[in-house]
């Protein structure tokens, strides 16, 4: 497992996961960093002076993590809860890209919140299911699992932004700051229509949040959050496909329409032309014909 999730990571990227991660966080701080893995993370959490106890299921992943944490445990929150063998308290509770791996994330967390100071800090990142390549995947009748990404075969559970925030609100916790990663249409490696159709594209591309394919997202105590962070959005603007093919199929038959009667009225004109051309011949060949017939004779 430690290799699948093994990366370099720069503190510096934009448009990242790990970096608004790292920016959230800061230095200084005691963090407690759920999912560790081999400690890339953990590695730019130390070298910006923070100190860090990481959690990891995997040993060799936790035993390659031990080389920049203060010390990993190595356990299965699902199944044995931090908290009986973990007494300090932290400022930060990082847990990158692992809420999706729990099988109920919401008693996890309630677990880890005893090991927060009271103005102590959580930041998360999870997958967004509602990105505009999931949505037309589904629409295909398709959910194939990928080795790692979105669909990730090891994930349990998905979230969208109003999730989110119900996971949050559950566990008395209110967003204080919300980071996008945000990619395009056909970015994610996962199996869409080819074209997708235009006008579902359009009607997916609606919703602000369809180029969304992870939240970060740092959460504080509601007593201690000053001023919250939209996690949750409004309806988006759905566009009236049906009603606008109507009325370009009504604007389309009144031009034809239109066309039909623009070619009559040119055929009547041309017809008055030659009406007239030929009877003007007609005038002025009268002489021409009367000489002729009387040279034939």
């Amino acid at each position: 497992m430690s290799e699948n999730y093994r990366t370099v990571v720069d503190p510096t990227a934009t448009n990242n996961p790990h970096s608004y991660a790292l920016q959230m966080i800061g230095g200084g701080h005691h963090v407690l960093e759920v999912g560790c893995s081999v400690g890339h993370v953990t590695e730019h959490l130390v070298a910006a002076g923070n100190t860090v106890v990481g959690v990891e299921i995997d040993r060799a992943a936790a035993h390659e993590a031990e080389r920049w944490a203060a010390r990993v445990h190595v356990r299965d929150l699902d199944t044995e809860p931090l908290s009986e063998v973990e007494h300090d308290r932290f400022d930060v509770i990082l847990l990158g890209d692992v809420l999706e791996h729990f099988r109920a994330p919401e008693q996890v967390l309630a677990d880890l919140l005893t090991l927060l100071t009271p103005d102590g800090r959580i930041v998360l990142s999870v997958p967004h299911v509602g990105f505009v390549d999931v949505r037309l995947m589904l629409l295909a009748g398709r959910w194939s699992y990928q080795d790692d990404g979105l669909l990730d075969r090891t994930h349990l559970r998905w979230f969208t932004a109003a999730s989110i925030a119900e996971l949050l609100a559950g566990a008395g916790l209110e967003a204080t700051r919300v980071e996008r990663v945000r990619l395009g249409l056909g970015d994610s490696g996962l199996p869409i229509p080819d074209p997708p159709p235009a006008e579902i594209v359009r009607f997916i591309e609606a919703d602000p949040e369809s180029t969304t394919f992870q939240f970060v997202v740092e959460a504080r105590h509601r007593a201690e959050a000053h001023s919250g962070a939209a996690l949750t959005t409004t309806e988006p603007d759905w566009p009236d496909l049906d009603g606008e093919r109507a009325r370009l199929e009504a604007a389309t038959a009144a031009s034809s329409t239109r066309m039909a009667d623009l070619e009559r009225h040119n055929a009547a004109l041309q017809a008055e032309v030659d009406a007239w051309h030929n009877a003007k011949i007609v005038r002025l060949s009268a002489p021409l014909r009367s000489l002729w017939g009387r040279l034939r004779r």
